[in-house]
């Protein structure tokens, strides 16, 4: 039976002190002998599409992309993480994120303060048995 626990990292938000909070949790986990397979999942929000005829709206649609893209890499470089556990999504972060969880199978999902109150609203409207959701600066008490 494979006991390992898939955790995915919503990194919208995700500052340096909690992306070295998960790093530390990673190890001491590994050292207790709890297996964590971690993904990554950044979302960028839509534009809407009306706008994309003026050229400061392409810029910033283009922007977005390349500081998303730059956050999962750095994140996902810091944390060791492979790039086919890395995932840029368009679209909504409290919809993107479920659908994603239940594609991957993760058992949970781990989010910064600002992002875990679009997912815990969004939580309440699932029917099943979504991941269950924790705030990253809870790491250092918890246990997967």
């Amino acid at each position: 039976m494979d006991d390992t626990k898939h955790v995915l990292l919503v990194t919208n938000s995700a500052t340096n002190e909690e992306i070295n909070l998960i790093k530390e949790t990673l190890m001491g986990s590994a050292d207790n002998g709890l297996r964590i397979r971690l993904s990554l999942v950044h979302v960028i929000p839509n534009l809407p599409t009306c706008y994309f005829n003026i050229p400061s709206m392409a810029q910033l649609a283009k922007q977005y992309y390349e500081d998303a893209k730059q956050c999962l890499v750095t994140a996902g470089d810091s944390l060791g993480i492979a790039k086919k556990d890395q995932w840029l999504i368009t679209g909504r972060l409290k919809t993107e994120v479920f659908r994603l969880a239940n594609k991957i199978g993760s058992h949970f999902i781990l989010a910064s303060s600002s992002s875990i109150q679009d997912l815990h609203k969004a939580l309440s409207n699932k029917k099943g048995q979504p991941a269950q959701i924790r705030n990253i600066n809870t790491l250092a008490v918890s246990n997967f």
